[in-house]
């Protein structure tokens, strides 16, 4: 295997071995806010995925790693490699903001953004902030917002993992470089009895950081490339044996920060670019998808390119805690269908913002913000937001926030063609939640409601697969979460999402593509003594029911059978530094479609069965 002796090399490369700190659960977080805080004193919902958990669950994309979060819903669209969207709160893809060290990443506007191909490597903590947050982030934001925090370590560690259907897998990471590799041949088999074709996926990362204190004033700067091609053999019944898709993602960033006596003044800069490339060389293949064009080789290619900046305040004397700033961005988005001449669409922002918390004696907390933006053509929006912590009783907490929030349509929902809508207006909302959250001795239990009543949503129409607004649509749910503080080396979660509404209230349906109505998630853990041989296991449950009620007299791109997916690890040392893990995947075989069917048939149509039953070793140094 060709990643064995890189993966030699690099351990050979690393300090020599130490004792492994005791790792402390994250206390503060910086999206909530927009600034540093008590994770435990958010008002808005917030989860973290550390690095911890990356590492032991061996999460490889960012996708992964929130698979389990609560209230988040990912879909995968196939094997490794293949298309992962991320849904919050019953929200679409395109109201996710998605940021790297706080900034925005590129994609956004040609609909290019795909937490499947965000390798983990080089990533401390993953920050998801549920509900609307238009006010400290603007337009994208009315789900939520993902924040993808890197930082380098502080020593070397390196794993290399193989496993099932020919994937194979080496990270690397050092104080100042983190690289990522992973290959998958993606030879599973379909619900027919055939195999898999033309699905091979290699995803390449190389991550870079660097930190320093000058007195007061602190500098970080940071690099991303990510690179990955994947074959894409099209919808089943239209195999095509040529096509394949390429991205190529490129981000630059610094931020510098000057501490004062009760403020911390910081400007960041950053540079994002995407590219994502389609071909197909059609005279070979019965059909290229996605065209339907058979008489010339077919080629696409769509870009984003961005330039971002945030001068960011922040105040605090210890009874009021004041955030206050300027975002800027421009850029420019490529949209090429490979047949029309191509169009260069350019898009700006300009947004201020300002938000207060106010604190008492007694621990409650207050906050209001607003902010004022601008998005060129399609429009701008003033969002403002309230909401604040009630200690209710002793370890009890009542956590609520009420916004409005907002999203202009992108320059692919405007100008693609064929496949857009230059009529489109911004999406507009009213967003809130109320959330009971007790913490005491065994753990937590956290009770929420949340609701988003908007007009203007954009999906696209069923039939005509042309993105539309709906005059009125309301959104609804509740989660429930239990998490169990660490017993001997033992933990466990428990956690229900109930998105009981999605509905299109202009023709009474259910919106598609927002989400399953009841998703389950559960698991248990262990986390031997450092000196122990056994390093531990884990077991997780994942189950999703249906998607509700929709009109079954068209085609449906989003009516997935119900299914319950269950994975473990279990992990020995080898040496003091050394961990060999097993790993199982899909334990219980769930042979589910995540990409829709034709109700009126029993054939899946356009459907991407992910794969079945798989196991992987792998070696982590650390």
């Amino acid at each position: 295997m060709v990643i064995a002796p890189l993966f030699a090399a690099a351990i050979a490369a690393a300090p020599a071995p130490s004792p492994t700190p005791t790792l402390l659960p994250i206390a503060h977080v910086v999206t909530s806010d927009r600034s540093s805080e008590s994770l435990a004193r958010t008002a808005r919902t917030t989860y973290v995925v550390t690095k911890d958990e990356i590492v032991r669950n061996g999460y490889l994309t960012v996708a992964q790693a929130l698979e389990n979060v609560p209230g988040i819903e990912i879909e995968s669209y196939g094997g490794f490699g293949s298309l992962s969207s991320v849904s919050i709160r019953g929200s679409s893809s395109s109201e996710v903001l998605v940021l790297l060290d706080g900034m925005p990443i590129a994609g956004s506007q040609i609909d290019a953004i795909d937490l499947g191909q965000i390798p983990t490597s080089g990533i401390d903590r993953i920050e998801v902030v549920e509900g609307g947050g238009s006010t400290l982030y603007g337009s994208g934001s009315m789900g939520g917002v993902i924040n993808i925090i890197t930082s380098p370590p502080t020593r070397s560690a390196g794993t290399a993992s193989a496993g099932s259907y020919g994937q194979d897998s080496l990270s690397i990471e050092t104080p100042y470089l983190a690289l990522a590799r992973t290959i998958a041949a993606n030879d599973y088999s379909l619900p027919n009895g055939t195999v898999q074709q033309n699905a091979e996926a290699e995803l390449n990362s190389l991550r870079t950081g660097y930190t320093h204190d000058f007195g007061s004033l602190d500098v970080s700067l940071g690099g991303d490339l990510i690179d990955e091609q994947v074959g894409d053999p099209g919808p089943q019944g239209f195999y095509s044996p040529t096509s394949h898709q390429g991205t190529v993602d490129r981000d630059a960033r610094a931020q510098l920060s000057h501490d004062g006596a009760h403020s911390t003044l910081s400007l960041q800069l950053g540079a994002s670019t995407t590219d994502l490339s389609f071909t197909c060389d059609t005279p070979v293949d019965d059909e290229c998808p996605n065209t339907g064009i058979t008489t010339t080789p077919y080629a696409q290619l769509l870009t984003e390119d961005r330039l971002m900046s945030d001068l960011r305040d922040v105040i605090d004397n210890g009874s009021e805690h004041l955030v206050y700033g300027i975002d800027l961005a421009r850029g420019d988005a490529r949209v090429d269908d490979g047949i029309d001449p191509i169009q260069v669409h350019p898009f700006d922002q300009a947004a201020a913002y300002a938000q207060s918390q106010w604190f008492d004696v007694r621990g409650d907390e207050w906050y209001a913000g607003v902010r004022a933006e601008s998005d060129g053509a399609p429009g701008g929006a003033i969002s403002p937001s309230i909401g604040g912590i009630e200690n209710v009783t002793s370890g009890l907490l009542l956590r609520w926030n009420a916004a409005t929030a907002f999203r202009a349509p992108t320059e692919e929902e405007l100008y693609y063609p064929y496949y857009s809508n230059p009529d489109l207006v911004p999406e507009k909302t009213r967003v809130g939640d109320v959330t009971l959250v007790e913490s005491g001795a065994p753990g937590s239990l956290s009770l929420g409601w949340f609701t988003t009543d908007g007009t203007n949503l954009i999906v696209d129409n069923p039939v005509t697969y042309l993105p539309e607004n709906i005059g009125h649509a309301i959104i609804q749910g509740a989660t429930f979460v239990a998490r169990s503080r660490s017993y001997g080396g033992y933990s466990a979660y428990f956690d229900v999402t109930n998105l009981y509404l999605a509905e299109d209230l202009e023709n009474d349906t259910r919106i598609e593509g927002r989400g399953p109505v009841f998703t389950v998630a559960s698991g248990i853990e262990y986390v031997a003594p450092p000196q122990s041989r056994f390093d531990g296991f884990g077991v997780t449950t994942l189950s999703k029911g249906s998607r509700g009620l929709i009109d079954t007299s068209v085609p449906s791109w989003d009516q997935p059978i119900p299914y319950t997916n269950v994975g473990a690890y279990v992990g020995y040392r080898v040496a003091p530094q050394l961990v060999l893990t097993l790993r199982g995947y899909d334990l219980t075989n769930a042979r589910y479609s995540e990409f829709g069917t034709y109700s009126s048939s029993s054939v899946a149509f356009y459907a991407y069965p992910v794969p079945g039953r798989s196991f992987a070793v792998e070696l982590r140094a650390r």
